[in-house]
């Protein structure tokens, strides 16, 4: 039996097997049919070894901590003297405006951040 038709009759039957609370019933009854022919790919184990929490959130857009977040141009330059000190919009378009642009530290929801963290949180330079 081909791969595709095996997968055809099995997925159908598990799912309604989970539904209901019967798995390992359903398993059960699917294990007398023919195995598939064995793969000739390999995958290769992963050799990340960081953990998950010490990753960067620059994966995916993440609310910026409250910590990061300042409510002058002064003290986020205090905080990050070697980086430059953006307008961070705190919504979920998740963009910065650089000094001298229309909406430097004028939209509704923002804070002052460092570019740096603007971006590994997941933040993008505006458009205009």
């Amino acid at each position: 039996m081909t791969a595709i038709k095996f997968a055809r009759r099995l997925l159908p039957a598990l799912t309604f097997a989970a539904a209901f609370g019967c798995a390992p019933l359903a398993m059960a009854q699917t294990s007398t049919m023919a195995p598939m022919a064995p793969s000739t790919s390999t995958m290769a184990p992963s050799t990340s070894t960081m953990a998950p929490s010490t990753m960067a959130p620059a994966s995916k857009a993440v609310k910026l901590d409250k910590a990061l977040e300042f409510k002058t141009q002064a003290a986020a330059a205090a905080h990050c003297p070697s980086d430059t000190v953006v307008w961070a919009s705190l919504t979920k378009s998740h963009t910065y405006h650089l000094a001298g642009t229309p909406r430097f530290g004028k939209t509704k929801h923002g804070a002052y951040v460092c570019k740096g963290e603007a971006l590994s949180y997941g933040y993008h330079q505006a458009k205009s």
